[in-house]
């Protein structure tokens, strides 16, 4: 399973739409033994979306110091991921479709993953599904 900004942020948001159904997911990928990784770039996207657009820094400090905890799975950038972000991301015909998720895809593909941790409908579009409670 490869977990994007969207979920992150939403399981340490309460008032977040899908803060209950990221933590029905997260539960049931843990029962099931799945192993979440997060490329490398949602850290900053949802600790900055988190500081800023939410005006929540003690949750983008919490997820920072669980960050240099290592309690997270992470997946660096390569130019391999990044080359093919970036083919993923020329191709998008929205303003909500960013960089940012073209490298959750770019990863998912890469890593050849089950699914994807996150709410954002672009991964089916591309193919990918979405981890589901």
């Amino acid at each position: 399973m490869i977990g994007d900004a969207d979920a992150l942020i939403a399981l340490v948001l309460e008032n977040d739409p899908n803060h209950q159904k990221s933590i029905a997911v997260s539960e049931v990928l843990k029962k099931q033994g799945n192993i979440v990784i997060f490329p490398i770039t949602v850290f900053p996207e949802a600790i900055t979306s988190l500081k800023r657009a939410f005006n929540q820094p003690e949750k983008a400090h919490l997820i920072n110091k669980k960050f240099l905890a290592g309690d997270y799975n992470v997946e660096y950038l390569t130019p391999e991921i990044m080359k093919r972000a970036a083919e993923i991301f020329d191709k998008a015909n929205s303003k909500q479709n960013t960089l940012f998720d073209a490298i959750v895809a770019s990863t998912a593909e890469k890593l050849e993953a089950e699914a994807i941790f996150s709410f954002d409908n672009w991964y089916p579009k591309l193919g990918l599904k979405l981890a589901e409670a």
